[in-house]
């Protein structure tokens, strides 16, 4: 089972290397420019960024020609919908007959249901992408086309997919920063950006419950959904408060009381992976940006083009940590208990991640150490660019066109990690071994904590 594990996880790897030579030999071509090609290891940057649906870039956005942003595309939808569908597609049509082994990694994986075909999967997939990319880029071509957007059709398919794959990259310079006070664009994003961030086995399953609502009059969903929709529906509460009663009167102060609320529920969604600003990172306060970086490390859902620990990570987390005397064994919500398996997985994942978040953030610190002396950024802002690329959310201090080569080519790790890093760590646990009592039972002893 190791070895089949294992094999999956090459050719994942594989696939994305082979997207990285082929994006960067393409974004290195003059015709991908308006002016003077970029340097080659900007362009290695970029294609990691684009396939790696982070939104983080070493050059200004107006450099990039209408063939560069086309082929950036190309590389957001490859590398968004990569991950997603690849487990599925590599295990059920490498061969007629799925075996055991792959069909326990796509259940843990895509669905909670014992019965499901494979193939039905990834038609889901095509379907709800196709659905919410094509939808919002109608939306988003017609208010840019009143925004007074001369090329608002390709913009509003850009930025559609963008969004859903949560990629944070725009055709614009400033970002969304012109939209600061135009809420059908800023919205319309939001909701995009939510609904990629949701997975799609939790869209499949909220949109085949209210199918049968409405014949049996009872909404069915699964506990996953529930966490899912529960911890999504917190954090972007929560956030839009702290960011509007952190902000008001600082990056916030010049607008009206529905912008800065606006804006506030903005950043709490794009800060979850997606990576586009409508202020400048570097106007929130510390306050904010401490709020910011434990949002872009929790991130989205699993199964989605998100990027982060995820959503119901966090979630079994806290339920372990505040677990009631009445659980007994088992942490219990939604009227159902929490299989000491998946509690295991979500603590294998969560302490893996910040041990690989803290190891690389340390290494990043090291390399610019001389940057940082001389004044060239701040130790904060390195860090907060250091979450960013781990969670793939994109958002920076302005910092990232002013790293070292070291320092780019450790940010494109993170990048590469927070991607593909946390789903490996997740489906390495996926793996049920047959528990075989040892032969020697060794004496149990108490840990003094706390």
């Amino acid at each position: 089972m190791k070895f089949k594990i294992k094999s999956a996880t090459q050719n994942l790897f594989i696939y994305f290397i082979a997207l990285t030579v082929i994006g960067s030999f393409l974004l290195s071509l003059p015709f991908c420019y308006n002016g003077e090609k970029i340097p080659f290891i900007d362009a290695v940057f970029t294609t990691v960024s684009a396939i790696c649906v982070t939104g983080l870039s070493t050059v200004d956005m107006s450099f990039f020609s209408d063939a560069g942003f086309m082929i950036l595309l190309l590389l957001i939808e490859a590398g968004g919908l990569g991950l997603v569908s690849f487990f599925t597609v590599y295990l059920s049509f490498a061969s007629k007959k799925l075996s055991l082994v792959n069909r326990n990694i796509i259940k843990d994986y895509f669905t909670q249901e014992q019965q499901f075909e494979a193939r039905q999967i990834v038609k889901q997939i095509i379907f709800f992408t196709l659905l919410i990319q094509v939808l919002g880029a109608l939306l988003l071509s017609f208010f840019l086309y009143f925004d007074g957007e001369k090329k608002f059709i390709f913009y509003g398919i850009f930025l559609s997919i963008s969004a859903f794959c949560n990629a944070g990259f725009s055709p614009y310079s400033d970002s969304l920063s012109r939209f600061t006070h135009n809420p059908a664009i800023i919205l319309t994003l939001s909701f995009i950006i939510i609904l990629g961030g949701l997975g799609f086995n939790v869209m499949s399953n909220v949109y085949y419950s209210l199918r049968k609502s409405k014949i049996t009059k009872k909404q069915i969903l699964t506990l996953h959904s529930k966490i899912v929709l529960t911890m999504t529906s917190i954090l972007i509460v929560l956030g839009t408060f702290v960011f509007y009663i952190f902000e008001r009167k600082l990056a916030f102060k010049e607008m009206s009381f529905p912008s800065a609320l606006l804006n506030a529920f903005f950043e709490s969604v794009t800060l979850r992976t997606a990576g586009f600003e409508t202020v400048s990172q570097k106007a929130f306060s510390s306050h904010s940006t401490f709020i910011a970086k434990i949002f872009m490390l929790i991130g989205g859902s699993p199964g989605s083009m998100a990027g982060g620990i995820k959503t119901t990570t966090v979630f079994l987390m806290l339920l372990l940590a505040y677990k009631s005397a009445n659980d007994k064994n088992f942490p219990s919500v939604f009227k159902r208990d929490i299989s000491l398996e998946s509690i295991d997985k979500a603590t294998s994942i969560f302490i893996k991640g910040i041990c690989l978040l803290c190891i690389m953030t340390g290494f990043l610190l090291w390399s610019q150490k001389d940057l940082i002396l001389n004044g060239v950024f701040s130790s904060e802002s390195l860090i907060f660019e250091a979450f960013s690329a781990f969670g793939t959310v994109g958002l920076s201090k302005g910092i990232t066109g002013l790293l070292s080569s070291s320092g780019k080519i450790l940010i494109m790790i993170l990048m590469f990690a927070g991607r593909t890093g946390i789903t490996f760590i997740a489906i390495n646990s996926f793996g049920k071994e047959d528990n075989i009592k040892s032969l020697t039972d060794y004496p149990k002893e108490d840990v003094l904590l706390g």
